[in-house]
């Protein structure tokens, strides 16, 4: 066996592996249709090199359009799978007319009388060469904003492996000129196998590497977001309120805080069951989020409690007038529930930095000492001290 050979063999091997692993993971719990696709392209290419190989031991026509007929739509289903990650979808019967093309002249060229082996290494490439360079361009344009690094990098390995592909063909014109040289055709085939293993390694890890990349963004949305609402939760809220104080405190300004409670919740969700009590809460946090400034930040901070961190809010009263607009949003707001119409109000307290409290304990303890306040005044009402 040649080196060549061996180094083809090898090429073989490494894709049937990268293509399983990748249709493991993609299959497995995190579900990624980018590495099914890509795994699929990867072992569609695995099975036209073998058959392809097959043209050593007979059939060699047959082999040989079948084979590099497989070679040419395997990068179809690798530039699939790095398209599932942007919101390019290719077009089928373009793309199935441009493979049954060159399948054709794959097949006119090994029934010929005289078969040109640079058709067998050139027709399959021209697919190649514009999925990979299409998919590049897309995924570096829009690629998830989580992975921005990742896509850079996939997008670099694809160019790469064109400029392999395109300097395969122009080493083997340029060798198979005049006299066949096969000690410097086998050098050429044996350095592009190399290069191809190269590509290949780099993008499946490029793909691995953005699906991480996304996964971790979600798990940080899921411990940072409230579930029920899509709002931040406490942990949030609490970092972005000392970023803000952080800020206010580099350019002498001041903020406010607004915590405001639903009124008679807990009688509401007891007596008509916690789905409506959970629609109350979705409804109560569209009208707060529609009512506040878009500066401004508002969490879920547990039960029926809210929070607003009022950016640039210089006054108490300032920050009564924002705290006003959400509790009045919230009072305009019809939920139907069981045939009746339920509306909601809000108490709420609010407190402002650094007048009464630098720090977020000192702040919201005196936001929430006023919340009681307005709740021992009759409710549905803000108020800014005790």
């Amino acid at each position: 066996m040649s080196r060549a050979q061996t180094l083809v063999l090898a090429l073989l091997v490494l894709h049937v592996l990268l293509g399983s692993l990748s249709l493991v993971i993609g299959r497995g719990e995190h579900k990624s249709a980018a590495l099914r696709w890509w795994g699929g392209g990867l072992l569609l290419y695995a099975l036209g090199l073998v058959v392809t190989l097959g043209a050593i031991v007979g059939a060699r026509s047959i082999a040989l359009t079948v084979g590099n007929g497989l070679i040419t739509a395997a990068p179809v289903l690798c530039a699939i799978g790095v398209l599932t990650h942007t919101r390019m979808r290719l077009h089928f019967g373009w793309i199935s007319a441009g493979v049954a093309a060159t399948i054709v002249a794959l097949g006119w060229n090994n029934f010929a009388y005289a078969p040109n082996p640079l058709v067998n290494l050139a027709a399959p490439s021209i697919m190649a060469v514009v999925m990979f360079l299409l998919a590049a361009f897309v995924i570096l344009r829009e690629g998830p904003r989580e992975s921005a690094m990742a896509n850079q990098f996939l997008a670099a390995i694809m160019v790469l492996a064109v400029a392999t592909w395109v300097m395969r063909i122009a080493a083997m014109y340029t060798a198979m000129q005049g006299s066949e040289d096969l000690s410097r055709i086998d050098s050429i085939v044996s350095f592009f196998a190399i290069g191809q293993m190269v590509t290949g390694v780099g993008a499946t890890l490029a793909l691995f590497w953005i699906d991480v990349r996304i996964m971790q963004a979600e798990l940080s949305r899921i411990a940072h977001s409230d579930a029920l609402t899509g709002l931040p939760n406490r942990r949030a809220i609490l970092q972005r309120f000392q970023e803000e104080v952080a800020r206010a405190a580099r350019h002498k300004d001041k903020l406010a805080i607004a915590l405001l409670d639903l009124d008679h919740f807990k009688r509401v969700n007891d007596a008509r069951g916690h789905a409506v009590g959970d629609e109350m809460l979705k409804a109560a946090a569209g009208a707060f989020t529609a009512a506040k400034r878009d500066e401004d930040v508002l969490a879920r901070i547990g039960g029926e409690e809210f929070l607003v961190v009022l950016a640039s809010c210089r006054t108490i009263e300032g920050a009564v007038q924002a705290a006003e607009r959400m509790r009045e949003a919230l009072s305009r707001v019809e939920l139907r529930a069981g045939g009746e119409i339920l509306r909601m109000t809000a108490s709420g307290g609010v407190a402002l930095y650094p007048d009464e409290g630098a720090d977020w304990d000192s702040l919201f303890t005196a936001a929430d000492r006023r919340l009681y306040a307005a709740k021992g005044a009759g409710r549905n009402v803000v108020v800014a001290s005790e």
